[in-house]
């Protein structure tokens, strides 16, 4: 270190100018502060952090860093001591690197050798970078939290002016700020130079709009964004986009589109719907540049894709539907409805496939089917607990329809009966449905029988204005098992929801991290490659509640909150898809062993 500290002059004379030049004019004391927009990005640690739920803060320090920078590594210490001074005044303070080529763990790395306590906000993409016009690390804003407001940018001192490391501080804009606004002072000063290391941005400063940006509209919104789709509107042409790119840079900025919601260190899955940072840098640089036309034919009308059709799996050997149609009411809270309709199916049956269709998705909030066996098979039923061990089949906000994963397939024995829970909500009127179910048969038998089960808890209260709650809940597999899916389930004060392995040998590993849960869409988390496990792991579910004012979808920050059925109660289900022995030789020779294994868990758990 001594070395290394010796020699910092000289490397911060090779990467700085020699003049001592602002790299931005100074504005004029009292000139107006800019507004920060939304953001909400991944920390080192996985952590997900949005600006706007911050509110219980007064001030945000935010401060530039970058791997290598020995500015930043040498402004680490003043960095800590302006915390241990502001942090009980109501500050809290983020670094955020926005260098592409500093990857997640080379981040970790660094932090833990040069004791960087802080958590380093993550910008691959350079969509934060682009917002706030970061343009060298060791730059520190900050920003006010009432008004989202950037009171100072600049320097954190003096100690790196003219390229040499003085031994103290003459000057100090940064604590200077921090103390005037916390006494409700002018600041003086509110903006200074930065001799910072560079970032290099990866996109082009003008992304060309046919060659760039249609082909990622077109692979990775228009599905949504087209004509008769779920979409508000549609990205059908060039005039579209530029009408809605402000909307666009928001949701690049807090991560909200497409809807995909796990962290991309840990697992890799067959329907990951995220844009890649590289996606992502090329719409924030066309949108700063002023979304440009270009030359060349538009290519978005020639991507309309075709109307959904009704079974997006195909017409489908079996339709079962509500044994009558179901009346909700106007108004109000409504108690779930249960149907129970006897399958039609008259044979012993594999499916390979199962998806249902709400038939009024204006009131369906969730539907989840479970199977009853005839009485000489009971003992074989899988247990499902009314959803808190498994279920037959489901929807919810977000379902995909898709088929079960390859060499897999459900049992449906002659005889069966299906029951429906439906959860409605009501729109203001009374209305009606008719939910279906379709049933999509296997040519014959599977290599392997497809269980859904799931980890759950109801052992667990939310106290008032708690920010982050936490929740666990485990269930241990007994054989060897192939995991293939995971739906974490959570309602409107869900923060996250992690799935982890704990192996036999002491190994853990992280299978699925779902660092800001949405409870608008429930998603399917399908592994590309499924995992074998061995007998005896345990399936490790965490996550968080978050029960405070800052959550913008919690009903009531003041209530005491416990598990329930209606969305404004709480549950905590980690549902997941695997297999354990082959399919066995004939459909009714025990086809659900390893489902009637399952322990006991909590009843009654809705969606």
């Amino acid at each position: 270190m001594k070395r290394l500290i010796l020699g910092f002059p000289l490397v911060v004379r090779l990467l700085l100018p020699a003049a001592a030049e602002p790299a931005v004019p100074t504005p004029t004391e009292g000139q107006p502060a800019a507004t920060v927009p939304n953001f909400r990005p991944l920390d080192h640690r996985g952590d997900s952090h949005e600006l706007h739920r911050m509110r219980d803060h007064r001030w945000i320090v935010l401060f530039v860093g970058g791997n290598g920078c020995p500015i930043v590594r040498h402004s680490i210490p003043e960095l800590k001591r302006l915390r241990e001074r502001f942090e009980p005044r109501g500050a809290a303070f983020f670094l955020i690197n926005a260098n592409a080529e500093d990857t997640p763990s080379e981040i970790a790395t660094e932090a833990r050798e040069f004791g960087i306590e802080f958590p380093i906000l993550l910008d691959p993409s350079q969509t934060v970078a682009r917002a706030l016009d970061l343009r060298r690390t060791a730059e520190a804003l900050v920003i006010e939290t009432a008004t989202w407001r950037v009171l100072y940018r600049g320097a954190i001192d003096d100690r790196l002016d003219y390229g040499q490391q003085k031994p103290a501080a003459t000057r100090t804009p940064l604590s200077d700020a921090l103390a005037s606004a916390a006494a409700g002072e002018p600041l003086k000063v509110v903006r200074t130079p930065v001799k910072g290391c560079a970032i290099s941005f990866e996109a082009p400063a003008v992304p060309d709009y046919a060659r760039d940006i249609a082909p990622i509209l077109a692979a990775r919104c228009v599905e949504c964004h087209s004509r008769g789709n779920v979409a508000p509107f549609a990205f059908d042409r060039y005039e579209k986009v530029r009408g809605h790119a402000g909307t666009i840079q928001d949701v690049l900025l807090e991560d909200r589109m497409p809807p995909w919601h796990a962290d991309p260190n840990h697992g890799a899955f067959a329907n990951n719907r995220a844009l890649s940072p590289r996606e992502k840098s090329l719409l924030a640089a066309w949108i700063a540049a002023g979304t440009p036309r270009g030359e060349g034919s538009d290519p978005l009308p020639a991507a309309q894709p075709q109307p959904t059709p009704a079974w997006p799996l195909g017409t489908p050997d079996q339709v079962v539907s509500l044994p009558e149609t179901a009346h909700i009411a106007a108004t109000g809270l409504v108690p779930y409805q249960i149907f129970t309709v006897t399958s039609p199916v008259t044979e012993d049956t594999w499916l390979r496939g199962v998806t249902i269709r709400p038939g009024n998705a204006k009131v369906v909030h969730h539907c989840l089917v479970f199977i009853r066996y005839p009485e000489a098979l009971r003992h074989l039923e899988p247990r499902q607990d009314d959803g808190a061990s498994g279920f037959f089949a489901g929807f919810v906000p977000g379902t995909e329809a898709v088929l079960f994963p390859a060499g897999t397939g459900k049992f449906l024995p002659k005889g069966a009966q299906f029951v429906f829970q439906m959860h409605y909500t009501t729109t203001g009127r009374e209305e009606t449905d008719r939910t279906e179910m379709a049933l999509y048969f296997a040519p014959g038998k599977p290599e392997r029988e497809l269980v859904t089960g799931a980890v759950a808890t109801a052992e667990f209260e939310i106290p008032p204005g708690a920010h982050a709650h936490p929740v666990r809940a485990e269930f241990t597999l007994e054989r060897e098992s192939i995991l293939h899916e995971f739906c974490p389930h959570m309602h409107l004060r869900g923060a996250r929801f992690t799935y982890a392995a704990e192996y036999p040998d002491g190994r853990r590993e992280t299978l699925l991290s779902v660092p800001r849960y949405d409870f608008n869409w429930q998603t399917l988390y399908r592994l590309k490659t499924p995992l074998r496990v061995p007998a005896g792991t345990r399936l490790v579910c965490t996550g968080a509640f978050d029960n405070s004012a800052g959550n913008p979808a919690n009903p009531d920050p003041t209530a005491t909150v416990r598990f329930g059925e209606q969305t404004a109660d709480e549950m905590f289900i980690g549902y997941f898809n695997y297999t354990t022995a082959p399919a066995p030789s004939t459909p009714a020779a025990k086809p659900s062993e390893s489902a009637a294994s399952h322990s006991p868990q909590p009843t009654n758990p809705g969606s």
